[in-house]
């Protein structure tokens, strides 16, 4: 009598299972080391974005005799997204360069960046009279990174964050 010999090729049903669960495991660590870097990144950026909006401030501050006015985003004591300055128009310019990484309309008055924003907004401005001299930018960070929590943070035109 012959013997037959099963020809088994290939894996099993729980072989297969089991690789495909220990490659939805590894790729879902993947995806939240990802987000996190993600996060860090945009955050990196935005301490760059306030930096230079910064010095272009502290650079309008100290032109002339004077420091100049800014049209267009200069209500006092008041928030204003740093893209609505109209003037002067080097200043202008360069602060319509910056928006927030994680805003979608950064031109939107409700995207700013206000006292109490517990989540990422656009960069805004509160010069707190008509010249750049008192002048804070605002901005929210979602990670803790450089030695500052997540939160609203404010940078003057010296480069102190607060």
């Amino acid at each position: 009598m012959k013997k037959l010999i099963a020809n088994h090729q290939g894996f099993t049903l729980i072989e297969l299972l089991i690789v495909i669960s220990i490659i939805g495991i590894l790729s879902s660590m993947v995806v939240v080391s990802l987000n996190d870097a993600r996060a860090k990144a945009r955050d990196a950026k935005r301490l760059s974005d306030v930096r230079q909006m910064a010095n272009v401030l502290a650079i309008a501050a100290t032109e002339g005799t004077r420091p100049l006015d800014l049209a267009g985003c200069n209500a006092a004591s008041a928030e204003k997204n740093v893209r609505s300055c109209t003037g002067p128009e080097s200043v202008a310019n360069a602060l319509k360069l910056f928006s927030d990484p994680s805003v979608i309309n950064p031109d939107d008055p409700s995207a700013i960046c206000r006292a109490g924003a517990s989540s990422p907004c656009q960069y805004s401005l509160n010069i707190g009279s008509t010249n750049v001299a008192n002048a804070q930018i605002y901005f929210y960070l979602e990670t803790n990174i450089a030695g500052w929590t997540a939160r609203l943070h404010a940078i003057d035109i010296e480069g102190q964050v607060y």
